[in-house]
């Protein structure tokens, strides 16, 4: 297909920040990384149907917990002065940190200019995502309130007790809820991933990235992997 007849690239930006989960990022970012429009190959030139791009709070190189760092394409200025399509926030044992140590002056300075920031970015990005724990950044803004969101089983209470007014799911792989979209734990993300590029790409788009990636996509977001005990909040 000519370039000028192809869909605009969308912008997909990803939150990083000191001990975020790395599978909840590159497993999500493989999904929109990987997606190429119908009729090109996979070492085509660009244009593709997505761009991808990490932000952080400032541009300096962030560690995942018990994994890589990784240097962010954007800081947080920067985001607020462009254009984003979907900006997902992931889990991890940063996020415990970031909502929990109250202790650290320190930590709730970038809690707070975290939320700040997130409150900001919500009001003029379409579709805000989470993966795993994340959603609990999500619930503490009040984003999510009468809203159905899913988030990690094993750590469904401590995300619950963040956000009492939503309507959480502890059984779903992800659910969509249109502007706000949220996934179980670790590898669901990933299945978020490949759902939101067929939703925003096209099914064809989504189902060819999948088989480029030999990736077992679990599309049914109510056939989940294992069903949680219900959580004691």
């Amino acid at each position: 297909m000519d370039d000028a007849r192809r869909p605009l690239t969308q912008r997909i930006g990803i939150l990083v920040f000191n001990d975020f989960e790395p599978i909840d990022v590159f497993g999500f970012a493989e999904a929109f990384a990987i997606a190429r429009f119908l009729g090109q190959s996979y070492a085509a030139p660009p244009p593709y149907p997505f761009e991808t791009v990490l932000i952080a709070q400032q541009l300096t190189p962030v560690k995942s917990f018990n994994g890589p760092s990784v240097m962010p394409d954007w800081d947080f200025a920067r985001a607020l002065s462009e254009s984003l399509d979907v900006l997902m926030v992931p889990g991890g044992r940063g996020v415990w940190s970031l909502l929990d140590d109250n202790a650290d002056p320190k930590a709730v300075d970038t809690l707070d200019t975290l939320l700040d920031w997130i409150k900001k970015m919500d009001a003029k990005t379409p579709i805000m995502a989470s993966v795993c724990t994340g959603a609990a950044v999500l619930a503490t803004c009040g984003l999510l309130d009468g809203r159905p969101a899913a988030t990690n089983h094993n750590s469904f209470a401590w995300v619950a007790q963040h956000g009492p007014q939503v309507l959480w799911d502890n059984v779903a792989r992800w659910v969509d809820d249109s502007e706000y979209v949220s996934a179980a734990g670790v590898s669901a993300g990933t299945d978020l991933g490949f759902h939101l590029v067929s939703r925003l790409a096209g099914r064809a788009v989504a189902e060819i990235a999948a088989i480029s990636a030999e990736y077992d996509w679990h599309r049914d977001p109510n056939q989940p992997i294992t069903y949680p005990p219900q959580a004691d909040v």
